[in-house]
């Protein structure tokens, strides 16, 4: 009897070291799961960032040059591969970022193809009411907020924790 006591005993205890070793497994799979998602995002919101400043700058150069009277085909090639770049980068993000971050982005979307939109009118001729080089610069002026906003979702998402010492200004 003690015999039989003695193998249940060591059965039972087998039981439990494999029961907690795959509780184990499965926690550690969970987690570098989570952390695969979480960099799979931050690669994803870095590429988002740098295509949405770059054609930024690019309709900056390409506004620069209507004024300046020398739009070349350097220039709007530069323009047309940014845009197209963050276009690539928004569709990215529409698989991959929670609705608050998508919101800010199609804020900043929005802003930025109505700017493009403005630039192309100005460089054609084919301007509407209110168009004008001095109505694309203030409107350049006000994408940071959007930007700001923008940045700021992607940071909480990603848990960055918010200094009191932040600068939030990303005009670099």
């Amino acid at each position: 009897m003690t015999s039989l006591y003695s193998q249940r005993t060591a059965l039972r205890s087998r039981q439990q070291e494999f029961e907690l070793g795959r509780a184990q497994r499965q926690e550690e799979h969970e987690r570098a799961q989570r952390k695969a998602v979480l960099e799979q995002r931050r690669a994803c919101y870095v590429a988002l960032n740098i295509a949405i400043r770059r054609h930024r700058a690019a309709i900056i150069d390409f506004l620069h040059a209507i004024q300046r009277g020398q739009v070349d085909d350097d220039v709007r090639d530069e323009l047309e591969e940014s845009r197209r770049l963050y276009i690539e980068r928004h569709a990215e993000a529409q698989m991959t970022a929670p609705d608050d971050v998508l919101s800010a982005a199609g804020a900043v979307r929005e802003h930025l193809s109505t700017w493009f939109g403005l630039a192309k009118r100005l460089e054609s001729g084919a301007t509407r009411e209110g168009d004008s080089l001095e109505a694309a610069f203030k409107h350049g002026d006000q994408f940071w907020s959007h930007n700001k906003r923008l940045r700021s979702m992607m940071r909480t998402d990603l848990g960055v924790p918010k200094s009191s010492g932040d600068q939030d200004d990303d005009r670099v």
